[in-house]
């Protein structure tokens, strides 16, 4: 559409402008021809004169009357166009018509081949042309207000301009096919990779994450977001295969003390027992229902933390404070696995929620001491730095393997399993972590090396200062 308006519209133009020039051209041919006659005119008629009421004697007129003394008075013949104007058109020659001021036609030599015309030059205006089926005329204003039309066939001219558009129409319409057939052609080269890579995207689905889009042959304005599809292609693949192992190792995790509730009622339920029995397995389900509690909370909050909804207060909070709490509230876990820690604790105040930032701490807290020697040692800071209130746990524990780091935080990864699960641990407490203080506008770092101990630093933006 956008060709065919361009086309269209050239091609218009271009004649309207042609169409334009050739009728001015014979405008200004005829207008010549009715100065010469106004001249003539002129010549004639005394200043201030109007002229006789017609008839004042056939064409060619007579000697008017009216001619002033010492001018020369009018000869037959003399009222009539120029030589060089009538020879130039022996076919159908101009023709011209003089009216009275009243209307009358003074004079028609030839007669035009239509009736002449009564358009008077309006108001303000010398001349004006007009045309009328395909005779072009110019009337002039002469004197003594008289009418002067000098006028022809313009039928050749009009032949010439209809033969013009014609041969722009043709003209116009091999542009536009031309112009289809190259944008089919260049179109199809250009969706040729995209229906490429349209294809590639519809074979891949949640079990065939693993396929890619080919680069080769794809143009470069078109690789990098092939290249990008490929990156974002990867990305849900590692999520898919997260959610996966997120919702197997979920499964697992609940399914342990599920099991363990259902054994201790089947087996409370198969024969009479003593109050003492019935209590013992009552308290193993409460210990189960806890535990699987506990996970389901975990999870919640993951939860609410992907979709951004996880309510935390704001208000001034001491992460000093915090983490004393903390240290002794752990401390009789620390005394039982013969674990020294080691608390220095400077002013560190920031805007969030003291339960959630308790939480952190307490998980951060407890995982030094569970993964840590008989004899080790665990230090816990907090201070302020460069406008962060910073958090550091530090334990001489067994460590981390350098590859296990970068997976640290995912849901339910254990770098150890079997030590995991060994102290009751589901997975969950790093992640949990990161998404608490990330939802407080920080971030949460880890640096270990296996058999030397492991540095956990939390960082949050710090409270203004009143």
């Amino acid at each position: 559409m956008i060709l065919l308006l361009v086309v269209a519209g050239s091609g218009t133009s271009f004649y309207l402008v042609a169409a334009r020039a050739r009728l001015d051209e014979i405008d200004a041919e005829l207008l010549s021809g009715a100065r010469v006659m106004e001249g003539v005119l002129r010549a004639m008629m005394p200043p201030g004169r109007r002229p006789p009421i017609p008839p004042f004697g056939p064409p060619p007129f007579g000697p008017p009357p009216f001619a002033p003394p010492g001018r020369p008075r009018f000869r037959p013949g003399a009222l009539g166009l120029p030589n060089s104007l009538v020879e130039r058109y022996p076919e159908q020659p101009p023709y011209l018509v003089i009216r009275h001021p009243d209307g009358t036609v003074m004079r028609a030599d030839p007669m035009p081949p239509e009736a002449p015309s009564d358009d008077e030059v309006g108001p303000g205006r010398e001349w004006h042309a007009r045309r009328r089926g395909k005779l072009r005329e110019v009337t002039l204003m002469g004197p003594g207000r008289t009418q002067i039309t000098v006028g022809r066939s313009i039928g050749r001219e009009l032949g010439e301009l209809h033969r013009l558009a014609w041969r722009l129409t043709i003209a116009g319409l091999g542009v536009f096919a031309t112009g289809l057939a190259g944008g089919w052609w260049l179109s199809s080269r250009a969706v040729r990779p995209i229906q490429g890579m349209s294809e590639a995207l519809a074979r891949i689905n949640a079990r065939r994450l693993s396929e890619r889009i080919d680069l080769d042959g794809i143009d470069a304005e078109l690789a990098g977001l092939a290249g990008m599809l490929n990156e974002m292609l990867g990305r849900l693949e590692v999520s898919f295969e997260q959610q996966a192992r997120f919702t197997a190792d979920a499964s697992h995790e609940l399914r342990t003390p599920l099991s363990v509730i259902l054994a201790h009622i089947e087996l409370a339920l198969a024969r009479p027992r003593s109050t003492n029995e019935y209590r013992e397995a009552l308290t193993t389900c409460a210990r189960a229902a806890g535990r699987m509690k506990a996970m389901v909370d975990d999870l919640l909050t993951l939860a609410r933390a992907d979709v951004g909804q996880l309510e935390l207060k704001d208000e001034p909070v001491d992460l000093a404070a915090i983490a004393e709490e903390t240290v002794e509230m752990l401390q009789t876990l620390a005394d039982r696995r013969s674990v020294t820690i080691v608390f220095e604790g400077g002013p560190a105040v920031v805007a969030g929620d003291p339960g959630r930032l308790g939480q952190v701490a307490v998980n951060l807290l407890t995982n030094a001491i569970l993964y840590n020697r008989p004899g080790g040692r665990v230090a816990v800071s907090t201070a302020l730095k460069d406008g962060e209130a910073v958090l550091t746990v530090s334990d001489t524990g067994v460590g981390i393997p350098e590859s296990d780091l970068p997976m640290l935080f995912q849901r339910f990864y254990r770098a150890d399993p079997a030590r995991s699960r060994e102290h009751g641990g589901s997975g969950l407490g790093l992640a949990i972590c990161r998404s608490i203080v990330e939802a407080h506008g920080g971030r949460i770092d880890v640096a270990s090396r296996s058999g030397e101990g492991t540095t956990v630093i939390v960082r949050l933006p710090a409270a203004p200062v009143n």
